[in-house]
This record gives structure tokens, sequence and C-alpha cells, in this order.
């Protein structure tokens, strides 16, 4: 199950949650502040630091190759 980040729209708490993507457009994630079943799914961004176990930044897609 992949973890989603949510706003409640009742008390405006920021949280994760892990559920299925069913849970989350289906309006069933429950606020851990308040209880709201009213949480909107933001929208997530990951972070990349380049680098890694070769020590070399070559760009995205070049998987090593080149």
């Amino acid at each position: 199950m992949p973890m989603y980040e949510f706003t409640c729209k009742t008390c405006g708490t920021e949280f994760e949650e892990l559920c299925t993507s069913v849970e989350a457009e289906a309006g069933k994630v429950e606020c851990p502040e308040c209880g709201a079943k009213k949480a909107v799914k933001r929208l997530s961004t990951f972070a990349s630091t380049g680098g890694g176990a070769g020590g070399s930044d070559r760009g995205c897609g070049s998987a090593g190759f080149g």
C-alpha cells in the first residue's frame, strides 16, 4: 500500500496515511487529530539526492549506461 499525504478540511492538520488509492479517493481516511473524515489528498513529491552508491550523478533515465 502506498503512503499518501492529506490535509484535514475540518482542523487543517497535515498528515500521512498508509492506505489504498480507493480509500484515499473515497473519503474514508480519518484525521488523527480531530477524527473527521474530511481529509483531502495532497499532491505529493519526493526528494532525491544525487550521488548514490556509484558516487556520480548521471541524471534521470541514464541507468548507468553510456
